[in-house]
């Protein structure tokens, strides 16, 4: 059976999966062979991830482009493994891996009353699935995991998580067909979102003042929460959902660039 290349159905995913890769590359200053390898396997896998979810099967790599992709992204991770003797990616590896069954079982179980396709949970655990491309990044390049290089991955996968809360709940506004007509209303629909964003402002907050962050990399989260506090406004209101997208790829870059200058300049 023939299966043609697909791309992944989540657009955003794309973001989640190359900012953070970025804001490691950039962190590391370097880009040498090992931190390209990581690229080429993360996107060669995902692009087939993508594609064998779209139709549905992995049985794509019968399929000759699949089974290409496939071969470079093993490769590429091979060689890292092997000849560069980059052993913790096999723990990577295993949380990939494990992860990934986790999400297709929850994607299993969406929320029939509001039509969603993935729940929220199987959505966030996709934003820990790649966002371990930090680790991964940060592995290939010293070749063991420190603090910064946690410090850095928990930093992009707080950030978006949030992004993907946000989203989810501005397309719920739409789904749930509600005119939303007071505040205490929206406040009550929009409660989650709220939520994290102020537990995320009381973290960093505590982590700055406890000296274990740069008091500028609040700073780089902000306009995040700002979005967050708009969602109240905006909740119900129709909205082109490729404008949205984009919206959110801006936010992504903003939030690296201010990522990367506190935790590199500060003192």
């Amino acid at each position: 059976m023939n299966y043609p290349l697909r791309m992944p159905a989540e657009h955003g995913a794309w973001g989640i999966l190359l900012v953070p890769y970025l804001t490691a590359v950039l962190m590391l200053g370097t880009t040498n062979l090992s931190v390209l390898l990581v690229l080429v396997a993360a996107v060669a896998l995902f692009l087939v991830r993508g594609s064998a979810d779209s139709h549905g099967t992995w049985r794509v790599l019968t399929d000759p482009r699949h089974l290409l992709l496939f071969s470079i992204g093993v490769l590429a991770g091979g060689w890292l493994v092997l000849a560069e003797r980059r052993h913790v990616l096999l723990v990577l590896l295993a949380a990939v891996g494990t992860l990934y069954l986790l999400q297709k079982a929850l994607a299993q179980h969406p929320d029939r009353e509001i039509h969603e396709k993935r729940s929220l949970a199987a959505e966030l655990v996709g934003v820990v699935l790649l966002t371990l491309v930090v680790p991964a990044t940060w592995v290939a390049a010293r070749g063991e995991l420190d603090r910064s290089g946690l410090q850095l991955w928990l930093l992009n996968l707080l950030f978006f998580a949030g992004g993907v809360i946000y989203v989810k709940y501005r397309v719920r506004g739409l789904l749930a067909h509600r005119p939303f007509q007071s505040w205490a209303e929206r406040v009550r629909f929009a409660w989650p979102v709220l939520t994290y964003h102020l537990l995320l402002v009381a973290f960093l907050i505590a982590a700055s003042a406890r000296d274990a962050l740069p008091t500028l990399t609040v700073l780089a989260f902000m306009p995040g929460m700002l979005r967050a506090l708009g969602l109240v406004r905006q909740l119900g209101k129709r909205f082109p959902i490729r404008r949205l997208g984009w919206s959110e790829v801006a936010q992504a870059i903003v939030f690296a660039a201010l990522l990367v200058l506190s935790l590199k300049f500060s003192p």
